[in-house]
């Protein structure tokens, strides 16, 4: 049996589409049912909440492998604490969790607290495997306020280029992990295939919309006084001013080919993410 937590975000959505192909037994925990209620019903589901022990104790039963993705903001490590206890005593043999890229950078903020679960996995003595990805394709939904209503994207990184991935090729690389053996204790390093400025990435969107975007290059602070005022947590919008200028300074590079060499498989491309994904930037 393989737990997924977080089945209903964009990694752990792809996740369980692509273990249910593999007839493996899945479970996951969720505290939304109606988010769940699509699935196919051989997938066991937990609705509650993983701060609750009486949730986690059930979810954990019987389960052999857990993907975790953690409570980023819980920066006591509560639920990580206790879904890790309960899956020691359920004799839980293989932990996946999804961290971040910015681990390698060892900045404060997301970084840190990303570093600091991946300890909190290490201590507890179940075998792991860390997913490191860099940027999301999926970042750029956040772009669909002001493409709709100004075609416009505003960008504070001016030309620094990332290798975004796509949350598809992030469960890839987790259903391998969790069903093949020899990914024990192993972190890896994810990112796509191309090295893409903000640029570059409004360009490839304007194209397969078919209608003109703007790219307009901001000042940092103007762009996280707009996190502020949008209510994204003060961790995240410390931790970009840091990524921003590093990537405005040409230092914030991060490519790897580890995809590949896992999978055997080349990573989606911006383009293609984008053609799928079209109907959500439509006015």
């Amino acid at each position: 049996m393989i737990l997924i937590t977080g089945a209903t975000g964009n990694i752990g959505t792809e996740l369980v589409k692509q273990l249910a192909a593999t007839g493996n037994p899945l479970r996951v925990v969720t505290r939304n049912e109606t988010k769940v209620s699509h699935l196919d019903p051989r997938i066991e589901r937990v609705i509650g909440d993983l701060h609750d022990p009486s949730v986690v104790r059930k979810a954990v039963q019987g389960v052999e492998r857990i993907f975790l993705l953690p409570f980023l903001f819980d920066s006591d490590h509560a639920p990580e604490r206790l879904l890790l206890e309960e899956a020691k005593k359920a004799g839980v043999k293989h932990v996946v969790m999804i961290s971040s890229g910015a681990v390698r950078l060892d900045v404060k903020g997301i970084a840190r607290l990303h570093r600091e679960k991946e300890q909190l996995v290490q201590e507890s003595g179940i075998p792991w495997t860390f997913l490191r990805p860099g940027a999301f394709m999926s970042n750029v939904l956040q772009w669909i306020p002001t493409v709709k209503s100004q075609s416009k994207v505003f960008n504070p990184t001016a030309e620094g280029k990332s290798a975004p991935i796509s949350p598809s090729d992030i469960a890839s690389v987790a259903a391998l992990a969790m069903t093949a053996n020899g990914h024990e204790g192993q972190a890896y390093e994810l990112t796509g295939a191309q090295l893409l400025s903000v640029h570059d990435q409004v360009r490839i969107l304007s194209n397969v919309l078919n209608r003109p975007i703007q790219c307009v290059d901001i000042p940092i602070e103007a762009g996280l006084e707009n996190l502020r005022a949008a209510g994204v947590p003060q961790l995240i919008v410390d931790s970009l001013a840091i990524i921003w200028a590093r990537l405005r300074e040409g230092k914030g590079t991060f490519q790897t080919d580890q995809f590949q060499k896992l999978t055997g498989k080349s990573p989606q491309t911006f383009e293609t993410w984008c053609q799928e994904h079209q109907f959500a930037f439509a006015p």
